[in-house]
């Protein structure tokens, strides 16, 4: 038997490393090709940025999840951690820092710069490990990549020299988005808009030929000096007159023609724009389609050059200020108007991007498409979840653009030296972006790109699944589909689950750039890695963001404690070759074991849907409502803790069961407890036990049924004690064919719902009964409360049930004054505002129910 020297409480301060370290040094983890199938998760690589978030912790637990019930399922599970380096967000952290002791990253130089990276990245990585490994992620560390290993390095160039040499490549001069703060160009998908309140001026433009203005309404007066020419509508009559004509920019004096492109919208400002071809992508298009001259204003320091004239070295908010007050000066502006506008910033510095001329080099992303996409198998495609991702990959497809794949950084994987003829400055460095590694990441991680035929690569490659966010779909997911069928001719995903975001009270992104993330490391020391597992998977709905509130974790908290109390319960249960009760306890274990077949068959198809966090629920429904409210709690009053060895094995084995299909979500505790039983009932390692399979294929209908009226009994009688504050043993009276009259289910009634008696008793003879006992009657269909088991003042009834239905009326303001709030529907997740719905009609049915019983007293 389980030995009784059992603590208050799981203690996971003292036991979680332990027992992680014993997973690691007996290889658990560790995979190699052998005969089972394999099942593959390619772990999203961290950033080398700093510590990890919550979000992090929502991916990486979902993946474990997955990985530990594949490995009890037999399957032979290979989860490839991993970490990226990063390349704009890991060199403005160190630039951060070096700026904070005044010293700049052009005067340490190259070399010192990427030596301080190195440390960085050495540093962080451990720090990012160790708070996986406190998770309880199951990863084999074995097969750790960073991006910017010597392997990983080899790949990335020899894909570019092959992009490059088949022509997938070139290398121009033109406007590209620019992070002035990192100084470097990136891509349209690292760009995100905001909504912002900008100013719109309206300037005066005087006409060559007389004293007639004409005027043009921008947001960017300080770029006045890179005008080519005036634009307007041709169908718009107000400027027919003007168009062909030549304008005096103000300031400059320079002379600009006025062109006519139907381009121009007739509504927007005056119908009348300003072209600066050198310094916004529309602009652009306008000048080559009218043959006019680019002037590069502003430099790649965020600084307007000579062409600035006196503003020269200003920064572009500086000499907009000094441009404003100069045309107020000459009354060459009109007028100023505040517009919403939307305004695209840095996914990484936060800093808003601005369009300048570089020369960068770029992927012919609809040619390399076209070609990748011949390789996608007509039958076996990739399932994705939730399938309304597959709307956002056809625009993707719709709108696709050439992908800027060089970045002005140091850290990263330098373009290959025979296409770097422009260096000659350590300024004139260039780096792939970080996501040109990350694209071909499921290949590489198994070397696919240098050895494709490998046994190794062939045994891993399609791998099982990929869980990610969905706020990297455009960034990494795409493009990885794209990279596998291209280099590989095959997918590199079976499925791919995009999870929501995890979000603060604010409704921000956690993120590491805004700090809003909880500590994990404190959290986790805190609570414990279980109960923030489960906590952050209660609140993960399968396909909205979630808004992270702490008291979730009490919640995961009581979780964790049912089943180690129920565990301590267990072993209070002693051996006794006389066992008592039989045929009830062989009913309840009939029952029990029915219940859990009927769970399995429902887990097996929300983990086919990929619904984990539904999962969970269902598992704590099962063990909360079935196994401790009832099954436990039979076994404990029917036998006094004493059971023979038959009864005692199935007590063991269906525990044990539990703890297995428990283990993906809280794998310490679940672990832990395994240890505890005797070692002859079970696999020495929970890790490598078997998914439970059913007890019987087919359901017993009829003991479920006999359950289900009983369980509603129960409920009936348990809302009776509520409402009269009731609490001693009542008799019940039902009718000669109710389910309940079988031996074994009233025996259980009579355990579980603290019943005196339970006697036959037909409708009429209820209704006609002047008989002063105190009673309960249940029809076949129906429960009847007769009267109390105890004589209650009728005034102390009364001021009872009225208390509570004033409750219920707060209560059900309170949530009415939610439902009907914009803000809270607009923002609110989907399971919480069907939670609310829910709360508010249990709320009307309880006040219907008390208000009933109101009346009858």
């Amino acid at each position: 038997m389980i030995d009784t020297n059992i603590d208050k409480e799981y203690n996971y301060n003292k036991h979680d490393t332990i027992i992680y370290n014993q997973w690691e040094n007996k290889k658990y983890f560790s995979s190699v090709p052998d005969n089972r199938l394999s099942y593959v998760v390619i772990m999203p690589p961290p950033n080398i940025t700093g510590e990890l978030h919550l979000g992090h912790i929502l991916n990486n637990t979902l993946q474990d999840v997955l990985v530990r019930k594949a490995r009890l399922e037999g399957f032979n599970t290979c989860w490839v951690p991993g970490l990226d380096h990063a390349s704009i967000a890991t060199e403005l952290k160190i630039i951060n820092e070096l700026n904070q002791k005044g010293v700049s990253k052009t005067k340490i130089g190259v070399n010192n710069f990427l030596h301080l990276a190195t440390q960085w990245k050495i540093k962080y990585s451990q720090t990012i490990i160790e708070q996986l490994k406190q998770m309880g992620c199951s990863c084999d560390w074995q097969r750790l990549k960073f991006s910017l290993d010597a392997e990983v390095s080899k790949s990335v160039n020899n894909i570019f020299i092959q992009l490059a040499t088949e022509g997938f490549l070139y290398r121009t001069y033109g406007i590209v988005n620019w992070d002035y703060k990192t100084k470097t160009a990136i891509s349209n998908e690292e760009i995100i808009y905001k909504t912002c309140s900008v100013n719109l001026y309206y300037i005066k433009y005087k006409l060559k030929e007389d004293n007639e203005y004409i005027i043009a309404a921008t947001k960017r007066p300080e770029t006045i000096f890179a005008d080519s020419a005036l634009c307007v509508n041709p169908k718009d009559k107000r400027y027919v007159k003007f168009i062909n004509r030549k304008a005096i920019v103000p300031i400059s004096l320079k002379v600009i023609p006025i062109i006519a492109d139907n381009y121009i919208d007739q509504h927007f400002g005056t119908g009348c724009v300003k072209i600066t071809p050198a310094h916004d992508l529309n602009d652009q298009l306008i000048a080559e389609r009218h043959n006019l001259e680019f002037i590069k204003l502003i430099e790649t320091n965020g600084q307007l050059n000579e062409y600035g004239l006196n503003f020269s070295g200003e920064t572009i908010q500086v000499a907009r200020k000094h441009v404003i007050y100069y045309l107020k000066q000459y009354n060459h502006l009109l007028k100023v108007e505040q517009y919403n506008s939307h305004i695209g910033f840095s996914e990484r510095s936060n800093t808003e991007v601005e369009q300048l001329l570089s020369t960068q080099w770029f992927v012919k992303m609809n040619l390399f498409a076209k070609k990748a996409l011949k390789n996608i198998p007509t039958t076996d495609v990739i399932k994705l979840y939730p399938q309304s991702i597959k709307k956002q990959i056809k625009d993707w497809f719709v709108n696709l653009k050439d992908w800027n794949i060089s970045r002005q950084l140091w850290w990263g994987h330098r373009i290959p030296p025979c296409y770097c003829s422009n260096y000659k400055t350590d300024d004139d460095l260039e780096v792939l972006d970080t996501w040109f590694s990350a694209w071909i990441w499921p290949l590489v991680v198994f070397n696919g790109i240098e050895q494709l035929n490998s046994y190794d690569f062939k045994y891993y490659y399609p791998t099982t699944v990929l869980v990610t966010g969905k706020d990297i779909l455009f960034f990494w997911v795409i493009r990885m589909i794209l990279a596998g069928l291209f280099f590989s001719q095959k997918k590199p995903f079976k499925t791919i689950y995009f999870h929501g975001l995890v979000k603060d009270n604010n409704l921000l992104k956690m993120s590491k750039s805004l700090g809003n993330s909880p500590k994990i490391k404190e959290m986790i020391n805190e609570y414990g890695a279980d109960t923030v597992r489960s906590g952050i998977l209660i609140m993960a709905p399968f396909d909205n963001d979630l808004v992270f509130d702490k008291k979730v974790f009490f919640k995961a908290h009581k979780i964790k404690n049912k089943l180690w109390n129920a565990f301590k319960l267990m072993a209070k249960f002693k051996l006794n070759k006389n066992q008592i009760n039989v045929e009830l306890n062989n009913y309840i274990f009939l029952w029990i074991e029915n219940k859990f077949n009927i769970l399995l068959k429902l887990i097996h198809k929300l983990f086919e849907r990929l619904q984990i966090s539904k999962v969970l629920l269902v598992i704590n429904n099962f063990f909360n409502k079935h196994v401790c409210s009832i099954w436990l709690e039979c076994m404990k009053k029917a036998n006094g803790y004493l059971l023979n060895a038959f009864f005692s094995n199935k007590l063991y084995d269906l525990f044990l069961k539990i703890l297995i299909i428990y283990h993906p979500f809280m794998p310490f505790i679940t672990a832990y407890i395994w240890t505890l039983f005797p070692q002859k009932v079970h696999k020495p390692s929970l890790i490598n036990a078997n998914w439970p399979s059913p007890y019987t294929q087919q359901v017993n209908r009829d003991i479920m049924k006999a359950f289900k009226f009983m369980d509603n009994i129960m409920l009936q009688i348990r809302q009776f004690r509520l409402v009269y504050n009731c609490y001693k043993p009542i008799t019940i009276y039902m009718s000669p064919t109710n389910y309940i009259n079988k031996p074994p289910i009233k025996d259980i009634l009579i355990l579980l719902g603290n019943i005196k008696q339970i006697r036959v008793l037909d409708q009429m003879t209820v209704d006609t009964t002047n008989d002063n006992n105190n009673y309960m009657f249940v029809s076949d269909n129906e429960i009847y409360i007769i009267k109390t088991s105890y004589r209650i003042p009728t005034s102390y009834r009364i001021k009872t049930i009225t208390s509570k239905i004033s409750y219920y009326k707060i209560l059900l303001n309170q949530i009415n004054s939610k439902l009907t709030n914009e803000q809270f529907l607009k923002n609110v997740p989907e399971h919480i505002l069907k939670l609310e719905q829910k709360k508010r009609i249990d709320c009307i049915n309880q006040m219907k129910l008390l208000n009933k019983i109101l009346k009858s007293n």
